[in-house]
């Protein structure tokens, strides 16, 4: 009696491992990019708790510093960390940036929005001591929202949420 595989059942086993990693490569592309755009939307989120903190604990910038923030454009897809100094709640000429971010080619920004007003720019500016969060100037009863998405599966999008008492929230759409 003969123990062993035949040629025709090698062939088999060879074509269905073929087949299946055929399936797992074509897969990981799309799983990548999707990646990409949950990368990008916990790196915004981040960057948001970051400036929390040093707005909480005063850090660099010196007496004319008030506060810290990010500024978001639609058009230019990216953002800006940045030193607020003056009294205004929000990014103007007066601030300081200390870093842009751009966002990556396979992830846009859709929307921003103070409440339900769509805007193509967005500041949200953190104060101390509490640190207190402004949404665009305002500091009470609002939200404002990051809404992104992946630029080959349009339907793909993290939406990043922050309100008045500086909680912030990623959703899936």
């Amino acid at each position: 009696m003969n123990k062993g595989f035949t040629l025709v059942e090698l062939l088999v086993i060879i074509s269905m491992i073929t087949i299946l990693s055929t399936f797992v490569f074509f897969d990981y592309g799309a799983s990548s990019k999707v990646f990409e755009l949950d990368r990008t939307a916990q790196k915004i989120a981040q960057d948001m708790r970051l400036m929390q903190q040093q707005a909480l604990s005063g850090i660099e910038g010196g007496a004319s510093t008030n506060g810290y923030g990010l500024y978001f454009s639609v058009s230019n897809n990216n953002y800006s960390i940045y030193q607020n100094n003056n009294v205004n709640p929000y990014y103007d000429g007066e601030d300081l940036i200390l870093q842009t971010i751009a966002i990556s080619s396979d992830v846009k920004i859709e929307s921003l929005k103070r409440g339900n007003t769509s805007l193509s720019n967005l500041s949200i500016s953190f104060f101390p001591p509490g640190p207190m969060t402004y949404i665009e100037g305002y500091s009470n009863d609002t939200e404002g929202s990051i809404t992104l998405y992946l630029v080959s599966n349009e339907s793909e999008k993290r939406m990043i949420k922050i309100n008045n008492s500086g909680r912030i929230e990623i959703t899936r759409l």
